[in-house]
């Protein structure tokens, strides 16, 4: 897919990535080998493990091959693990050597021999605004991920798909929740998300979700499929179900 068809999550990462990229190559240019690995480090950590593996996991794990969400997460990582084992060649001389050979498409043999990133396609991912947006959303999900533990510590709710989410919020954080409402479930990953309009600070009440649990997805929802061989699940998994795999 190409990158402006992605879907918001997918381009907000890219844009992370480009923007830590940047930061790489100048640090190669400065021979600052330490702020290199600093950066990579960094991002691995705390962008693509802590939160975007994550929240992808739901899209990857049990949207239809072929769905728009899945593609476009798919299209997302692949762009980052070309681009991240192009910057890594130079200190994981070995291990990006041998990633190289089991990233799909047609490539030179050794990444050894290919070129770093270019920045001007690293441009063309950047997006400050988008970026901007992000930083709120994901600062809104620290607070949610707080407030999630205690009641997985007193068993209100066993794992986070099984909570519902309350937001209060201010005019403005509301009005920017509301903009993404269809995507706060992923986002929190969690099976309900609710809004309303409040007078202080971001509040955040979890509560167990209201219906069954679908047993492949794991998401709790209203109603789950009786008929033979769909027994148990939801309205969403049965159709990534229906899919052809080999069509």
């Amino acid at each position: 897919m190409a990158p402006d068809l992605l879907a918001e999550v997918d381009r907000y990462i890219l844009a992370r990535y480009a923007e830590q990229a940047q930061r790489v190559l100048h640090a190669y240019r400065e021979y600052d080998y330490p702020t290199i690995f600093q950066i990579l480090n960094g991002f691995m950590t705390v962008d693509l493990s802590a939160f975007y593996a994550d929240v992808s996991k739901d899209c990857l794990y049990t949207f239809a091959p072929r769905s728009r969400e899945r593609r476009s997460a798919q299209t997302a990582m692949y762009l980052m693990a070309d681009g991240l084992t192009r910057l890594m060649a130079p200190i994981l001389v070995f291990t990006t050597d041998e990633l190289w050979r089991f990233l799909p498409g047609e490539r030179e043999e050794s990444v050894h021999v290919e070129l770093f990133p270019e920045g001007t396609d690293l441009d063309r991912l950047g997006d400050p605004a988008l970026l901007a947006r992000w930083a709120r959303l994901i600062a809104v999900r620290d607070h949610v991920l707080a407030a999630i533990e205690p009641r997985r510590k007193d068993k209100t709710i066993g794992s986070s798909l099984e909570a519902k989410v309350a937001l209060s919020a201010s005019k403005d954080d509301l009005s920017l929740l509301e903009a993404y409402r269809d995507d706060l479930p992923m986002l929190f990953i969690v099976s309900q998300v609710t809004l309303e309009r409040g007078d202080g600070p971001l509040t955040v009440t979890v509560t167990a979700a209201d219906g069954v649990k679908c047993e492949r997805c794991w998401r709790i929802v209203p109603t789950v499929s009786s008929d033979p061989g769909r027994g148990g699940i939801c309205e969403r998994c049965a159709d990534a179900l229906a899919e052809p795999v080999n069509s």
